[in-house]
């Protein structure tokens, strides 16, 4: 890219694409003897690369699969992409690029920081007279392939929510590679609920995180990720947004002041039916009740089902306008930014600042948790949107100082 950034984009056509051939092959290319891969770099093709990954909210909603759809100029490749064209030279026998088989986009200042790692889904080939044809290529992670796969019946251990994101993974009906997860030590336990033949591997997995208040997802590097419950943290931004200054400047921020997010009383249920309640009376007399509820949680017991219930009471009982989104141009960045935006993850710390030139305060600054990762990028411009949610931060406890009840202190 012009601004500094090298996209990649890699697909997998089925057979070994850069093995040496006999008066075909250079001397010097990129060809070995025996090959050494699978996936043929169509970069030079690329019109555009969309990717969303995370989800929407950080309380109500959850993760679905992440989406890459890439549209790549098929008559400049001579329908290369097109399978029905068999001289292409992606396409060998009955191998080549087609459904399930694996896509990946990388980007960063030298190519190698991955945005996307999934599978494809649907390849389509667009034709306009006379001789036009572009091709799209939407692909999905592994999400995708959980919300598509059932669990024969099982009854699991009592165990807490990480040993039990593990369990569902190891079933034989999963087989899902260990080599690709990274799961975190959880705080929740779960119960000894059985599961039916035909429950969705993804609704399972859905249940595990709610009851964490946590998260699942794929990581853009293609790995299965379990995160720990969100609660408060003596954590750090990792980076820093501004609408000024050496931070890393964005174009758009979008904020959120209402009723969406206020939550002073929580009811959660078990899946055996033990229930756990929470509020905060303080709130309650201050704005109304307003009512968090979720249902058949594989919560051990009635004591996790509260845990889970006050967690969720701390966090959202009193409105605050909250950063949900900014939005950041790439193409203005320095190597350093470039390579930052480009190795974010969901479940990253950062920090927003807004500055005001009227009112009062002169500025506002919050820690923010990333939800959600969006990407669009042509050969002129990169622009990334980040949906965020809130992050609680601790400071240390100074005596004779804070008072032993300050929910925003602690001990670390």
């Amino acid at each position: 890219m012009p601004w500094g950034e090298n996209l990649k984009v890699l697909l997998d056509c089925g057979f070994i694409a850069n093995s040496f051939i006999l008066d075909s092959s250079e001397l010097d290319g990129v060809e070995v003897l025996d090959g050494s891969t699978d996936f043929v770099d169509v970069t030079e093709y690329v019109l555009s690369v969309g990717i969303t990954r995370g989800r929407t909210d950080q309380l109500k909603s959850n993760f679905q699969p992440g989406v890459c759809q890439i549209v790549l100029d098929d008559r400049a490749s001579g329908r290369a992409f097109d399978p029905a064209n068999t001289a292409s030279p992606y396409y060998e026998g009955d191998f080549g690029i087609a459904p399930r088989r694996f896509m990946q986009v990388y980007a960063g200042t030298a190519g190698d920081e991955p945005l996307f790692v999934g599978r494809v889904q649907d390849l389509d080939i667009e034709y306009a007279q006379p001789n036009l044809s572009t091709c799209t290529i939407v692909g999905v992670d592994d999400m995708s392939s959980f919300a598509k796969t059932e669990l024969r019946a099982f009854n699991p251990s009592q165990q807490l929510t990480s040993a039990r994101v593990n369990a569902i993974l190891d079933r034989p009906e999963v087989a899902y590679s260990t080599a690709t997860r990274n799961i975190a030590t959880g705080v929740a336990t779960l119960g000894t609920f059985a599961y039916d033949d035909g429950d969705s591997v993804a609704g399972a997995l859905t249940e595990v995180a709610e009851s964490e208040d946590g998260r699942f997802f794929i990581s853009r590097g293609g790995t299965a990720t379990f995160q720990p419950r969100i609660d408060w943290t003596f954590g750090t931004a990792i980076s820093t947004f501004s609408d000024g200054g050496t931070a890393i400047p964005y174009q758009t921020l979008d904020t959120l002041y209402g009723a969406e997010t206020l939550y002073n009383a929580a009811i959660i249920t078990t899946k055996g039916n033990a229930v756990g309640t929470a509020s905060d009376t303080t709130s309650i007399g201050e704005y109304g009740i307003t009512n968090y509820s979720a249902n058949s949680l594989p919560l051990v017991d009635a004591t996790a089902a509260a845990t889970l219930a006050q967690n969720i009471v701390d966090k959202y009982k009193d409105p605050i306008s909250r950063f949900v989104e900014v939005g950041v141009l790439v193409n203005g960045l320095t190597g350093s930014q470039i390579e930052t935006i480009d190795s974010f993850e969901i479940g990253d710390l950062v920090q927003v600042t807004k500055t005001f030139t009227t009112g009062s305060p002169a500025s506002i600054t919050q820690d923010v948790y990333i939800e959600r990762i969006a990407h669009q990028i042509t050969p002129g411009i990169h622009q990334v949107t980040l949906g965020l949610g809130q992050a609680q931060i601790l400071t240390s406890f100074i005596l004779n100082q804070d008072e032993l009840n300050d929910v925003s202190v602690g001990l670390g």
